[in-house]
């Protein structure tokens, strides 16, 4: 072996153990179970692998099926304890992405740089504390990262005709994980099929581009359609992206769901959710036409916290959420989470203040790979603001920012003091004035937003009724969230929240039960007159159920009050019927 191969491997190997063996201890000290969409991710891939590729489902809805495949696949392979499989495998293959830009720029960019990119994405701390999520933007870093590789190795070596097929199949597979990657990506498929210019191959490389990122994108949508009836690529969910972007209340977390924004406004739109996902494109609309300055202010804001925060806003989802994690566990995550917020909030400035230094080196010196991976970024943030500014898409584009600053860090060369001082100045700076001027701007957009709105009466869905809605109004109290078939109610000032609910006149044959979220607080309840007492058995992430009554009994009237908040729903329970996906155990 020659002593450059030696070196290679020696490099290969030593980026392979710190990125996976990192990650992997830090998931076996804190083993992150899936909630919220992450556990409806490993919930759809287990109804892949157990009742087909085209079942039906909500979750057609709200995810690409690009990971749920892969998971299906994973699960079939491991059938056992899927919450851990799907755990180590996202850990392991986060830490098998430093070797992605190590490998493909070998041969064109000098092994520091490759090195220096592969160790800025093994110790990047916000990934390794993230990697046990099994998140849509954990996995699409993998094919984003690849095709950004293959478009910097294509547009620095002079001689290359470019990568069409592969550049094709990431460009597939990064869309089928996570659709908005068909815009953020294009300028990097691109570059790496080799398209720009007039060399020979030209309309070759086209087609093949062409055929390569079509193919597996049209299997895509005639799974969709043979599972829904509608032939696309892209979920129903857009619009409701945009919105909750949008609606009063929303500039605190980011996103928040739309759901009490239309009810507010047109709460018959609640009971037909195909209606609603189209209107809801119309509302955004509506929305950010009446306060499109706040919005702008607020994009503004928003971009500055997520070049500060959203590392350590992702923490919630690793060691803070409920469910996340077991018992024994939660006090000592809670203590991690304090100590790390802070130093993850300078980790994540410093990282987007050498990114604009390394954009500023690239506009200088014409460096088209520093700009074509700077205007990838660029595009990203552009779909996060207009679709849902959260931490944890950021991802992606802070993998991106780290491969930048590498090129950069090796383009400015040993003899070049001057200009490694004005990098190492302008990164410094431009992290202070982010660390110092991102708090009082989100505070002002949080501050100029306005409240929520206020609903008193609303339909609520009951799951697995049919389809069918009880009419609810809020006496006393305020309603806080809705989303889907949940409800979140409190009091208003010191005053308790009383809630009347009048039921369909006729429901499936079964049971009534009422699902109740014990971590928000007590919840007392009537029914018919008659004060509910007997909790029938726990549920999963805090909830619980009570049975009501027989449906062929006819309960009607439901009131439920309390002193602090709480969450409900009304469910009804059929006999021999499967247990619903929101309740149902992780084998």
């Amino acid at each position: 072996m020659t002593s450059t191969r030696r070196r290679d491997a020696i490099g290969a190997a030593a980026l392979a153990v710190l990125g996976i063996g990192l990650r992997l201890g830090f998931n076996a000290a804190f083993p992150t179970e899936p909630v919220s969409d992450f556990r409806g991710l490993v919930m759809f891939g287990l109804r892949l692998r157990d009742e087909g590729l085209a079942v039906p489902g909500w979750h057609w809805v709200q995810f690409n099926s690009g990971l749920p495949l892969f998971l299906a696949g994973l699960f079939r392979v491991f059938p056992h304890h899927v919450a851990n499989t799907a755990r180590v495998a996202t850990a392991v293959a986060t830490g098998l992405v430093p070797l992605l830009p190590y490998a493909l720029w070998r041969g064109v960019l000098r092994w520091k740089e490759r090195f220096l990119a592969g160790l800025f994405l093994a110790l990047w701390p916000g990934l390794v504390l993230f990697s046990g999520v099994v998140a849509q933007e954990n996995w699409v870093m993998i094919p984003t990262v690849a095709l950004a590789a293959l478009a910097v190795r294509r547009l620095r070596d002079p001689e290359g005709r470019g990568y069409p097929v592969a550049a094709g199949l990431l460009f597939a597979l990064a869309a089928a994980v996570r659709q908005e990657m068909l815009l953020v990506l294009a300028p990097a498929v691109i570059a790496a099929a080799g398209v720009p210019g007039k060399s020979a191959g030209r309309a070759s490389r086209i087609l093949r581009l062409a055929a390569a990122a079509a193919i597996p994108l049209l299997v895509l949508a005639a799974e969709r359609r043979a599972a829904t009836g509608r032939f696309a690529i892209t979920t129903e969910h857009g619009g409701l992206g945009v919105l909750g972007t949008l609606v009063p209340g929303s500039a605190a977390a980011g996103w928040t769901d739309p759901t009490l924004y239309v009810a507010s406004v047109e709460p018959s739109l609640l009971r037909d959710s195909v209606r609603m996902r189209s209107a809801a494109w119309t509302l955004a609309r509506d929305e950010a036409s009446r306060r499109w300055r706040f919005h702008a202010f607020r994009s503004g804001a928003a971009a500055l916290r997520l070049s500060v925060e959203s590392e350590a806003q992702n923490l919630f989802w690793a060691l803070e959420a409920p469910g996340t994690l077991p018992d024994s566990k939660i006090l000592s995550a809670a203590s991690w989470a304090r100590a790390v917020r802070p130093w993850l909030r300078v980790e994540l400035a410093l990282a987007s203040g050498f990114f604009f230094a390394a954009l500023v080196l690239g506009v200088r010196r014409r460096d088209r790979a520093i700009l074509l991976l700077s205007a990838t970024v660029l595009l990203r943030f552009l779909a996060l603001l207009a679709f849902s500014p959260l931490g944890r898409l950021m991802v992606p584009a802070v993998a991106l920012e780290l491969m930048t600053i590498a090129l950069a860090i090796g383009e400015l060369g040993a003899p070049e003091r001057r200009g490694v001082v004005g990098f190492v100045g302008l990164g410094l700076a431009a992290a202070a004035i982010l660390l110092a001027v991102e708090p009082p701007l989100d505070r002002l957009a949080i501050r100029k937003d306005e409240a929520p709105p206020t609903v008193r009466s609303f339909p609520l869905g009951i799951a697995g009724a049919a389809g069918q809605f009880a009419d609810c109004e809020v006496t006393s109290g305020r309603l806080d969230a809705m989303s889907g078939d949940r409800v979140g109610v409190g009091p208003a000032s010191d005053s308790a929240f009383r809630v009347d609910c009048r039921l369909p006149a006729h429901l499936p044959d079964g049971r009534l039960g009422l699902d109740y979220d014990a971590n928000r607080g007590q919840l007392n309840v009537e029914v018919d007159g008659r004060q509910l007492t007997d909790v029938w058995a726990p549920a999963e992430s805090g909830w619980h159920r009570w049975e009501i009554a027989e449906t062929s009994s006819g309960p009607r009237a439901v009131v439920l009050q309390g002193g602090s908040a709480a969450g409900f729903g009304f469910v009804v329970l059929r006999p021999g019927a499967t247990p619903l996906p929101r309740y149902r155990a992780l084998p």
